[in-house]
């Protein structure tokens, strides 16, 4: 049977891993996750490098740990609000996401570099926030088809939104770097480029679900 005791230390140990991503999240926020260095971050949470590796035996474990973290809370803020129509919680879900990548700028650039890098368990959870994203996206263009989700999915369409992601991300990283475009700009060009490509599924894809979703992209 487990002492109470023992039940306090493991909470303890789950708050400082927790503490600890959340340092590492704010960190992310204001310079690339390469740039982040192990004794600093043991240094802002006050606690020795030696205990920190104890939590994170590695740097890929911990900047992993931190991706996920980051990840759940870009999710939570571009989740299309199903209270409102389609079109609105595109809107609704770009703002949330524009307003994350700024409030994490140095992070958001230092990632999009990172996808093309040789360290595997970072790669993997880029991937694998990629394909949640893909899977939001298919929500929505069920939503603005009127279709349910087997309906409107096919090869055509994911491509379309893994395309979009990649242009998004490209779009965005050159946003935060150069400042030549203002935020609504951006948000606009997105828009478009979604529900563009929304549209042009119907072109490969003639299945009803895919012309209702041409239509209401392109209305």
């Amino acid at each position: 049977m487990e002492t109470r005791a023992s039940a306090h230390s493991r909470l303890a140990a789950d708050e400082r891993r927790d503490q600890l991503i959340r340092k590492g999240v704010e960190l992310l926020g204001s310079r690339a996750y390469d740039q982040m260095s192990i004794s600093e971050l043991a240094r802002a949470a006050g606690i020795s490098k030696g205990l920190l590796y104890h939590y994170f035996p590695t740097k890929s474990e911990f900047v992993v740990a931190v991706l996920k973290q980051s990840r759940e809370e870009l999710e939570r803020r571009i989740a299309f609000d199903r209270t409102l129509e389609p079109v609105a919680a595109l809107n609704a879900s770009l703002d949330g996401f524009l307003g994350f990548v700024e409030e994490h700028a140095a992070g958001y650039q230092a990632l999009a570099r990172a996808r093309s890098g040789d360290d595997e368990l970072i790669r993997g959870e880029l991937a694998e926030g990629r394909r949640r994203r893909v899977g939001g996206l298919v929500g929505f263009a069920a939503a603005l088809a009127g279709a349910e989700r087997d309906e409107i999915t096919s090869p055509a369409l994911e491509a379309v939104l893994s395309g979009w992601l990649a242009y998004s991300e490209e779009l965005v990283v050159r946003w935060l770097s150069e400042g030549a475009l203002e935020r609504d700009d951006v948000r606009r060009l997105l828009r478009h480029a979604l529900l563009a490509g929304l549209a042009s599924v119907a072109l490969v894809d003639r299945s009803e679900a895919a012309v209702r979703l041409a239509e209401a992209a392109s209305s």
